[in-house]
């Protein structure tokens, strides 16, 4: 081969390098072109014009007028406050007291012959502690379950140094899909005793099947032991 298509061969090679290397020797040190700036807003903007919206329902809510509400006499002005007391048109609840420390003392959720059942219990047993010989002790085992007797025979041992039974309270219950859950609170001559009692339900009758203290109370109130 001739020195002359020696030459010639090596600028073809040499302008097909440059040719290749060319774009990248324009690009800026330290990052490709910079791109444009999009503000927040404007993808905002952008993504809400592209939603798909639901259709509204009862676009007239907020304008209508409204007269009367069926748990509200048609003679009663219909001020903000007296709506917003509505909740809606739904009946208003009612306003029950509560003792600090204790539970608030709406029974609502328990009623018919549970809530008796329960009341009748602790009467049994404020009048067995009152007793001046607690030996038989058949009228407040008859309120319990055959089956947590033993619950009760140790409420009876870790409540004795609390004295006779002055007072008691029952407080909100706690109604789950398996399990009630009734706070009582029994005000004894020397102490006070925070428990929860659990029902259920054995043929047709309600009976305890435990009671729990969760609590004891110095009646002045200088000294408090919780079980846990």
């Amino acid at each position: 081969m001739g020195a002359s298509a020696i030459l010639k061969r090596a600028a073809i090679f040499a302008l097909i390098v440059f040719s290749l290397l060319a774009p990248f020797s324009c690009k800026k040190k330290g990052g490709g072109p910079s791109k444009e700036y999009t503000p927040l807003s404007k993808s905002a903007g952008d993504l809400s014009a592209g939603a798909q919206w639901a259709y509204e329902l009862e676009s007239d809510k907020l304008s209508k007028k409204i007269d009367s509400f069926e748990s509200i006499s048609k003679s009663v002005p219909l001020s903000p406050l007296a709506i917003a007391a509505l909740e809606g048109g739904a009946p208003m609840r009612g306003i029950w007291p509560s003792l600090e420390g204790f539970e608030n003392l709406d029974t609502s959720g328990i009623q018919g012959e549970l809530l008796e059942t329960i009341r009748a219990f602790c009467r049994a047993l404020a009048d067995f502690t009152g007793a001046p010989e607690q030996e038989d002790s058949s009228a407040v085992d008859a309120f319990f379950s055959s089956k947590g007797l033993f619950s009760l025979a140790l409420f009876f041992a870790d409540a004795k140094d609390a004295g006779a039974i002055d007072s008691y309270v029952i407080g909100r219950p706690f109604v789950g899909e398996e399990l009630i859950e009734v706070p009582v609170r029994w005000t004894g001559e020397k102490e006070v005793l925070y428990t929860k009692l659990y029902p259920v339900q054995e043929g047709e009758s309600w009976k305890i099947q435990q009671i729990e203290i969760y609590k004891w109370e110095a009646k002045d109130g200088s000294v408090k032991t919780d079980r846990d």
